[in-house]
């Protein structure tokens, strides 16, 4: 059309999705034309602006090596002291007497707080002086998919004006524009619900909480160093985060599972304060103490959900929430940014190459929405009711830690998540250790259901003393030809077998002592259950390929650092 500006990209929405889009598109393809539109007129607000503020090591790959982001990271937001997990102990009143999962120093790879709103803010600094053509207090109206350019209608005030662009990628998060225009929402089971705050006037610091108790300091390399992890307060049914921010505030939220906790009980500020109360009494002192400083409220229920599609070969796609969101444990949501927009960005500089992207589009969508498909009933799905669980909890935690660092965050690290050789190489091992996550996390939920005992107190599972999990975060830095990256990829496989069998001999502890499994019998990673009944007929002991409990023990490396029946000896 004559006189409507045409783009190569238009992106529907400016903030972390959209604009980090835009930057790993000018990093791989400075000329290309980008339009945004975001919403939002004017800065992002510090502090109280979105949550999502803790970053994980995928996404933290993809914001220094694919974004450029590292000085700004390392200047402008704070390093991140890893995940840490505290699991429930006598009405938890004193945190040195609860299990803590997490390491007692910064890790060797870094991982980010992110300040939503100072971050934000320095993308679209860096996305207008990379030549961006970004509207701010720019709301989309409409899309028309074309044959070769897609109309996109927008207002901006009074003013509606149309622009042509080759292609159009949806980061609208929860507005859901595209998801509502092609009827491609999808429910998910997983139903959790969601509360949460900013505080202001400092970081809360909870060694505080535990000061008191020289042995607890000692665990660290050097006081103050837990405030900077993403904290974790666990309990049955539900867990709470502590993130700090670089605007000198933290970030505290709820997620519960209703079945356990109703919505209503944390559905207002008050109300989650007489939650915190019951449940959190230490965190809600600190608060209590400090109500002044809450300088906001938000709530949200039934966070995560499906999409029927997120990549189309008619040239659009969605990344961010504006498709799926899975469940905040262990902070996917930038990870899920990272591999969505590192597939769109593949597909659209193929495209404006000369190339027919029409089956990458097709396999991308598939293996995008495959990942969340598998991963939110395995990983996610009907565990909230184990959170309160410490061995169990831990277990969970260590497992789901090696299958992330020495598998998924090994393909972002060496650049193989495009990689369509890689890929079908080692497509076999993959739908593997899918269908054995699938055995393990069963394993994991019925462990816990076959009834749970009191949680021992003050032990700390340390993940640097479990070489087969610490080697694995070492790996990512390290320059590794094609067949070591196969070779660790493979390695990790065979490690989470092991754990399996060491998870069932483990659980089996909970059935009575005439219906655990022999430890000298070679076990069959495949078919671990604490159902004696179906042993037979699963193929449960399997003297070819199986591992007996000490092989099993000895290719996990360490593992047996982390069981609390270990550490508690």
């Amino acid at each position: 059309m004559d006189g409507v500006p045409s783009y190569d990209v238009a992106i529907l929405g400016g903030g972390l999705a959209g604009l980090t889009l835009a930057l790993q598109l000018k990093r791989q393809r400075p000329q290309i034309s980008i339009f945004v539109a975001e919403r939002r007129a004017g800065e992002a607000p510090l502090a109280a602006f979105k949550v999502g503020e803790s970053s994980v090591e995928i996404a933290a790959d993809y914001f220094v090596r694919l974004c450029g982001l590292e000085d700004h990271l390392e200047e402008g937001q704070l390093l991140k002291a890893g995940l840490r997990f505290f699991f429930p102990a006598n009405g938890n009143r004193d945190i040195t007497q609860r299990v803590e999962w997490g390491d007692r120093a910064f890790a060797p790879v870094p991982t980010y707080q992110l300040d939503r709103g100072s971050f934000e803010n320095e993308l679209a600094a860096r996305c207008r002086a990379q030549g961006v053509d970004l509207h701010m207090g720019c709301r989309v109206q409409d899309v028309e998919i074309g044959a070769d350019q897609h109309t996109v209608t927008v207002m901006a005030g009074d003013e509606t004006s149309t622009i042509n662009a080759r292609w159009v990628v949806d980061c609208t998060g929860r507005a859901f524009f595209l998801q509502k225009k092609f009827d491609l929402a999808e429910q998910v089971e997983h139903n959790i619900n969601s509360a949460w705050l900013r505080i202001g006037g400092g970081l809360l610091d909870l060694e505080q909480w535990g000061a008191h108790d020289a042995a607890w300091m000692a665990r660290m390399e050097r006081p103050g160093i837990r405030q900077y992890s993403t904290n974790h307060l666990m309990g049955e049914g539900y867990w709470v985060w502590l993130i700090p921010l670089s605007s000198g505030g933290h970030s505290i939220g709820i997620c519960a599972d209703p079945r356990f906790h109703p919505f209503e009980q944390i559905a207002t500020l008050d109300a989650a304060l007489t939650w915190l109360g019951e449940h959190e009494p230490q965190l809600a002192q600190t608060l209590t103490e400090r109500r002044e400083d809450v300088q906001d409220f938000l709530k949200i229920q039934h966070f995560s959900h499906g999409c029927k599609r997120v990549f189309s070969p008619e040239r659009w796609c969605l990344t961010g929430e504006a498709g799926v969101f899975i469940d905040p444990l262990y902070s996917p949501g930038s990870d899920y940014i990272c591999l969505g927009n590192t597939y769109a960005t593949d597909l659209i500089t193929s495209d404006l190459d000369g190339e027919d992207i029409t089956q990458r589009a097709e396999i991308f969508n598939a293996g995008y929405l495959n990942l969340f498909n598998t991963a939110l009933p395995r990983v996610w799905g009907d565990h909230y009711q184990l959170f309160g669980d410490a061995e169990v909890g831990t277990v969970k935690i260590s497992y789901d830690y090696v299958l992330y660092w020495g598998i998924r965050c090994l393909v972002q690290y060496h650049d193989k998540t495009t990689d369509r050789d890689f890929n079908v190489s080692m497509l076999p091992s993959l739908l593997h250790w899918i269908e054995l996550s699938g055995t393990v996390q069963q394993l994991l939920r019925d462990w816990h259901n076959l009834g749970q005992p009191a949680n021992p107190t003050g032990l700390h599972a340390l993940p640097s003393s479990f070489p087969g999990l610490w080697n694995r975060l070492l790996d990512l830095h390290a320059d590794l030809d094609d067949a070591t990256v196969r070779a660790r990829y493979l390695e990790t496989v065979g490690r989470l077998e092991a754990m399996a069998v060491v998870i069932l001999h483990k659980a089996a502890r909970r059935l009575p002592a005439q219906q655990r499994p022999d430890p000298a019998r070679k076990v069959n990673p495949m078919a671990v259950s604490v159902h004696p009944e179906r042993w037979e007929q699963d193929g449960l002991y399997d003297e070819e390929t199986g591992l007996t409990y000490a092989e099993a023990l000895e290719r996990t490396e360490g593992f047996e650092n982390m069981l609390l029946d270990e550490l508690a000896q």
